[in-house]
């Protein structure tokens, strides 16, 4: 039974005021033991008969002399055997006393005692409270942590991850893992957990290789997965990608396509011959540029620009003959193709010829050039990425913890990446779904700086709307095969709506732009006004949860993680013990 402080004088609907017997100073200490007088945000009860209500101090107030203080209380919820429902079937009355919360009953407002739980910190406003969580609810559910630079969503981050990691190694079993996609090279070493057990991607676009590449196997694509990552418009472009992809489809199956059966060497030199004849030059060089490996005898077409044709010009004589010419015709028939094996490369060299047979139909090179360029440098960062030898089931090789660094690839590849990933591992818990008729495991993808790679761009952009899509759906249908998303960003406004409305639970430390707060208060249905007002006051650690996983929302302190365990993510220290200034001069290679 909990101290009792006064009594309740009135009740109007939820609103409840209650007398104090006397003015209690911040703390009161029984024994060895310190508990909170109620304050702001803090809660007290009320016994109606054999029922417990619970209400909130929302307000404090001196009334007629010294000796008249009061409460303003609303009512949050009520104990049902040793379980906090939150409604109003048990009001409070008038006269009634009300006590102070223990410990008991404040581990029942915010965790069961009976189930798996992860300690995030402890209640804002009396340290001796700590806030559990439920792991059946926080973990399968779709988290946003959202907060100013500075405000510690890292280290919330990190804290979830990091229990949630030395539950599953004490499980010691593959059902439960996650995957985050860094997009600055945070979470490398030993953030979250000891560097040997997790796999790292280290990824590069630039003249450094990656470290590792992800493992992805072409077969894992679809038409319509190409047509998104080349940005191909629908009218034009998209079915020359098509027809490229089919065909390398096709050559997987050449003993039972027909088409292919046909598509031999005297099938692409006839296309070859029609470049050539009809001057297509701009064509011609590209293709003799980036396939030239796969033609021989065509190193000696040129073209003349003020006839704007084509000639042959013999390397020993140097005599030209000119494509009007009927000889023209026996240089053009020693040439030889020899098709490439690798099935990219098949892919960049069907595209070239799918490019030219629309050519013949009509369509003009200005619409198609663009797509070519775009595919050879979407194929030349692949490779540096991805290693199509192996399949995509094997990225976790063997480990419960995965990281996708992507600070040192482009733009376009930050964005690519995490939704190829997202998309395949939908894929593979949808199959399985499927094949079980039951999930088997659970995986969570943690993207941090998510405003990045979700942004809500009104331009019509192929390939970032693809990037969406494919975290929209994962967001909506995701969680029936086993599939959530963390996101943790400076800017929620940024991110599109969908996604954000669509989250279970929320940890939201300070924030002050007026466009993060309103895109807050629209899409978190669970947080009063009240408790939105506190969000542009909040120190670093500070933050309020709501959600599924919480009976009402909560004002906590997150608990620091070790150095260790933490990202590289802290606020640079100039001077002092290890400060930038102090013994550092000697590793700056000037500028």
């Amino acid at each position: 039974m909990g101290r009792v402080i006064g009594k309740i004088v009135e009740v109007s609907g939820l609103s409840v005021k209650a007398k104090l017997f006397e003015l209690l100073p911040p703390y009161l200490v029984s024994g060895t033991e310190r508990e909170s007088a109620p304050k702001i945000n803090g809660f007290v009860k009320t016994r109606i008969g054999l029922d417990v209500a619970v209400c909130q101090v929302v307000g404090e107030y001196n009334e007629d002399g010294e000796d008249s203080y009061f409460l303003k209380l609303e009512v949050k919820g009520y104990f049902q055997k040793d379980e906090f429902i939150q409604g109003l079937r048990v009001l409070p009355i008038v006269s009634a006393n009300i006590e102070l919360m223990d410990k008991d009953d404040y581990s029942r407002m915010f965790s069961s005692r009976t189930e798996t739980t992860i300690c995030l910190g402890n209640d804002l406003y009396d340290d001796n409270k700590g806030v559990n969580v439920e792991i059946n609810k926080l973990i399968p559910s779709h988290i946003g942590v959202f907060g100013n630079t500075g405000s510690g969503k890292s280290n919330t981050v990190t804290k979830i991850l990091s229990s949630y990691y030395e539950i599953l190694n004490k499980q010691n079993k593959s059902a439960g893992k996650f995957l985050i996609i860094d997009l600055n090279n945070e979470y490398g070493s030993s953030a979250v957990c000891e560097e040997e057990n997790k796999i790292i991607y280290k990824l590069s676009t630039g003249k450094k290789e990656s470290l590792n590449k992800i493992p992805l196997s072409l077969d894992d694509f679809d038409e319509d997965d190409f047509i998104v990552l080349m940005n191909a418009s629908q009218k034009t472009q998209a079915p020359v990608v098509k027809t490229a992809f089919h065909n390398i489809k096709a050559t997987d199956n050449s003993e039972d396509d027909e088409d292919q059966k046909t598509r031999n060497e005297d099938y692409y030199k006839k296309h070859l011959k029609n470049i050539l004849n009809n001057s297509k030059r701009q064509l011609f060089f590209s293709m003799r540029l980036y396939l030239g490996e796969y033609f021989e005898n065509i190193d000696c077409f040129k073209y003349h620009s003020q006839q704007s044709s084509f000639y042959y010009q013999d390397p020993e004589t140097g005599i030209r003959t000119y494509s009007n010419e009927e000889s023209f015709n026996r240089y053009l028939n020693n040439i030889k193709i020899k098709l490439p094996s690798d099935k990219l490369d098949r892919f960049l060299f069907e595209l070239y010829f799918a490019v030219a047979h629309e050519y013949e139909n009509g369509v003009g090179l200005d619409f198609m050039m663009p797509l070519i360029s775009r595919a050879r440098k979407l194929i030349t960062d692949f490779r540096k990425v991805f290693d199509f030898g192996k399949d995509f089931k094997t990225i976790f090789k063997g480990k419960k913890v995965c990281v996708i660094q992507l600070a040192s690839v482009n733009r376009d590849m930050k964005e690519i990446i995490p939704s190829i990933i997202a998309n395949n591992i939908f894929k593979i818990l949808q199959s399985k779904k499927e094949e079980i008729d039951d999930i088997i495991q659970v995986i969570n993808i943690v993207v941090d700086e998510a405003h990045n790679i979700l942004y809500d761009d009104n331009k019509d952009i192929l390939n970032h709307k693809g990037v969406l899509e494919v975290f929209e759906r994962v967001i909506k249908e995701g969680r029936k095969f086993g599939l959530y998303l963390m996101l943790a960003s400076q800017r929620p406004s940024d991110i599109s709506p969908t996604i954000i409305s669509q989250l279970h639970n929320y940890f939201i430390h300070k924030l002050v732009n007026p466009s993060d707060i309103a895109m807050i208060r629209k899409a978190v249905a669970y947080m009063d006004e009240r408790s939105l007002d506190f969000i542009t006051i909040m120190a670093p650690g500070e933050c309020i949860v709501s959600g599924t996983a919480f009976q009402m929302p909560a004002f906590i302190r997150i608990s620091q993680v070790s150095l260790e365990t933490r990202p590289r993510s802290e606020n640079v220290v100039l001077v002092g013990d290890n400060g930038l200034f102090s013994e550092r001069d000697g590793l700056i290679d000037h500028l």
